[in-house]
């Protein structure tokens, strides 16, 4: 059993730690502990600062890889830290920043940093690459992804499983995608469409940017990213970027506000929806494929859907790494790279299906 360290206890850092628990030493750590008293019998609970360098680096001495499961503002910086002290990580933050940046220095202290190892990106990226990787040339790429409540309530029909600060993030920040080979820039919440998941209905999807690795590790030349939500919603929100609640000086106000809005009632099912599809040559003749994921909240281990994908997808990655059959290159590694590995590919697919984490071709 190797020693793990799961930095943030929110829903999904939880959802790593209890995941990972079963078969590794665990220590999630939080900077507030009163909420993870539920899982004290499945692995040690710690109060830190992560922030503090000090404090981690003293906190991750002892421990064979680190998650990183913070908030976005905090993880960048939290990540190069971690990589200054040589550490393996698994990181799930969704920062703004460009995690490839450090890939140089993650090389130079022989580390190995698996980012953006969740949902959207993390299994995206992972197909993203599995199609590089079979096909003779990808030419287009897209994937729709969303996490919303069972139970839509008005006005919003949505809660965050996550901080709002962070949906807000997702909701403000510039799209990037590629049209032609060319990187191109759309407003957040652009070319609303609809798509459709069966037994959950017709649903909305819209610009996002979450395109972020693939940009510069595949030679996709069309790609696209897009956040699915129930009809509607996009249109309720852009009155609010309008009205200029969403500007920087009244952002964490207006998270606030929303929190109260956003907030699941403990035990409170959610629903995750995903829609990947590739086009391209395959073995000499033209080919595409579409998959779809529809995963429900776990009843049994009041688990949110959300928890599971992103948080099971984390736990799979830190397996991976921690696998001494496997031989993982240092520098940092999104999920694409490791998607084209059939091998590790499949190690995470087959991982993920035990927990019934499945994408359904249609």
């Amino acid at each position: 059993m190797k020693k793990v360290l799961v930095l943030g206890g929110g829903r999904i850092g939880a959802a790593i730690a209890k995941n990972l628990s079963y078969d590794h030493q665990v220590t999630l750590a939080d900077l507030n502990t009163s909420h993870l008293e539920h899982l004290q019998h499945d692995c040690h609970i710690t109060q830190a600062n992560a922030c503090d360098d000090t404090e981690l680096t003293a906190l991750v001495q002892p421990f064979d890889l680190v998650v990183g499961a913070l908030p976005s503002l905090l993880g960048f910086d939290r990540l190069r830290k971690l990589i200054e002290l040589k550490k393996t990580i698994v990181d799930i933050s969704f920062f703004a920043e460009d995690a490839l940046t450090l890939n140089e220095m993650a090389k130079s202290q022989d580390v190995t940093a698996l980012v953006d190892f969740g949902l959207a990106p993390g299994i995206s990226n992972l197909y993203a690459g599995h199609f590089v990787d079979q096909y003779d040339q990808v030419e287009s790429f897209a994937c729709k992804v969303g996490g919303v409540p069972v139970e839509r309530l008005k006005p919003f029909e949505y809660k965050a499983p996550f901080a709002p600060l962070d949906v807000i993030e997702e909701y403000t920040r510039p799209a990037r995608m590629k049209r032609d080979g060319k990187e191109v820039i759309f407003p957040a919440m652009s070319e609303i469409e609809s798509i459709y998941f069966k037994g959950v209905g017709h649903m909305e999807a819209f610009n996002t940017d979450g395109l972020r690795s693939l940009l510069q590790t595949v030679d996709i030349p069309t790609m696209a990213e897009k956040t699915v939500r129930y009809n509607g919603h996009a249109t309720l929100i852009q009155q609010l970027i309008d009205g200029g609640f969403f500007k920087t000086e009244h952002r964490e106000a207006t998270a606030k506000v929303l929190l109260e809005q956003w907030q699941f009632e403990e035990n409170e099912p959610d629903l995750t929806v995903m829609e990947i599809s590739a086009q391209g040559t395959k073995n000499g003749h033209s080919h595409s494929e579409t998959y779809q994921l529809i995963d429900h909240y776990d009843h049994e281990n009041k688990v949110s859907s959300m928890a599971r994908t992103t948080g099971y997808t984390c736990a799979a990655g830190v397996r991976l790494a921690l696998n001494p059959e496997v031989q993982l290159p240092t520098g940092v590694l999104p999920p694409e790279i490791i998607g084209q590995n059939q091998t590790w590919f499949t190690h995470i697919m087959d991982e993920l299906a035990t927990h019934q984490i499945r994408l359904q071709s249609t």
